[in-house]
């Protein structure tokens, strides 16, 4: 063991692995769009690390694979309570929820140095800033391939293959961003591009976020009255949402044919109500309230504080939380970044898809370290 560390202790892994997260998303994200087909890249590849992931941590941090492995268990339990066998989408969906923990353990173990920190943090804002600028050209010359959503509705999220994983990456940079550079994060040019794109993502979490990133930045780096910030943001967030709703838009045709909650929730309400209570009814025996269990993932109805229960149980869901939080915190923070923080962590809870992306992971690890960086100079 000691031999592996020695041997690649000069390797970044953390830019390696963003990098080529990043490349094989806007690979697969390229073919799909272009061809209809999905390469198997990105899932090989992802693969292969959470093997890599898994090996690791078994060889060199094996105690804190123990909660892990108490999480398999409640999954085992929960789906062999449903059938005599495990489905193979039901084992690649738990592979996927596995992964940011395990990535954020592996970091926990392995040390970034501090050039390796400082190469990761440029290489982050340059991949962010060339994705801007896709997603800007995308905008400009209306190509296809760089739409969040495939079909008519507005967004260009660039080479990021999912709207749930370019919304909820921005938003941590977002986070990053103002950590970073505080009061003088609109006086950098780059900044200005990645933040502009993001009005260009078109999904209801990234304008969500950035209202909230620009409500704290507000609050905290201006002198204007807070009374006249709240007002104003209130005024145009009911504006925002009378003119997205009830006026013009997608969002306006869901109203009209099924209601506002549908329009607010994207029919995750209707998910929930004509499909994950049914499953739950039909298949559930105490068990399975206990440690979750789903055969047919479309039952899932995309609200992931929902979800995650779905898939775990009370007792399994309970430990999966605690096992992400424990893996990401430990470490303090600016008041700012933990009311952001806060406020992403509620949104994702009731939006979905936040830990079942791979892809996601790998940002999250950049903002904690940032954060962490932060702390420890606070007190040096």
């Amino acid at each position: 063991m000691t031999l592996i560390k020695t041997k690649y202790r000069n390797l970044n892994f953390a830019v390696l692995l963003l990098v080529l997260l990043y490349i094989t998303e806007g690979y697969f994200k390229v073919v799909l769009y272009s061809t209809g087909e999905t390469p198997g890249l990105l899932q090989i590849s992802k693969g292969i690390l959470l093997l890599g992931l898994g090996l690791y941590l078994v060889l060199n941090q094996p105690r804190s694979l123990a909660f892990i492995g108490l999480l398999s268990v409640s999954f085992f339990i929960g789906q062999l309570a449903l059938s005599r066998s495990v489905s193979k989408d039901a084992l690649i969906a738990f592979a996927k929820l596995l992964y940011p923990i395990l990535l954020l353990l592996f970091f926990n173990s392995y040390h970034l140095s501090k050039n390796h920190k400082d190469k990761l943090f440029l290489v982050f804002e340059f991949i962010m800033l060339c994705n801007a600028l896709v997603v800007f050209c995308g905008l400009l010359f209306d190509i296809k391939i760089f739409n969040t959503y495939l079909g008519s509705r507005f967004g260009f999220n660039g080479l990021f293959v999912s709207s749930a994983t370019s919304s909820y990456v921005y938003a941590l940079t977002l986070i990053y961003l103002l950590a970073k550079y505080k009061e003088d994060v609109f006086k950098n040019i780059p900044n200005l591009i990645i933040i502009g794109s993001m009005f260009c993502v078109g999904t209801k979490v990234s304008y969500l976020f950035l209202g909230c990133f620009l409500t704290v930045y507000f609050f905290k780096y201006t002198k204007i009255n807070r009374k006249l910030i709240a007002s104003s943001i209130i005024g145009l967030s009911v504006f925002a949402v009378y003119v997205f709703f009830f006026k013009f838009g997608i969002f306006n045709e869901i109203r009209q044919k099924d209601g506002l909650l549908s329009s607010l929730m994207s029919y995750r309400d209707e998910l929930f109500l004509e499909r994950t209570l049914p499953y739950i009814k039909e298949h559930w025996s105490t068990l399975n309230y206990m440690f979750g269990g789903v055969s047919d993932l479309t039952t899932k109805s995309q609200i992931e504080f929902i979800d995650v229960f779905y898939f775990f149980g009370l007792v399994g869901g309970g430990l999966y939380y605690y096992l992400f939080f424990k893996a990401f915190l430990g470490f303090k923070m600016e008041i700012h970044s933990a009311v952001l923080l806060s406020l992403l962590f509620i949104i994702v809870l009731l939006a979905g898809n936040f830990f079942s992306y791979p892809s996601i992971a790998i940002y999250l690890v950049i903002l904690r370290e940032y954060l962490k960086r932060n702390e420890q100079n606070q007190y040096t």
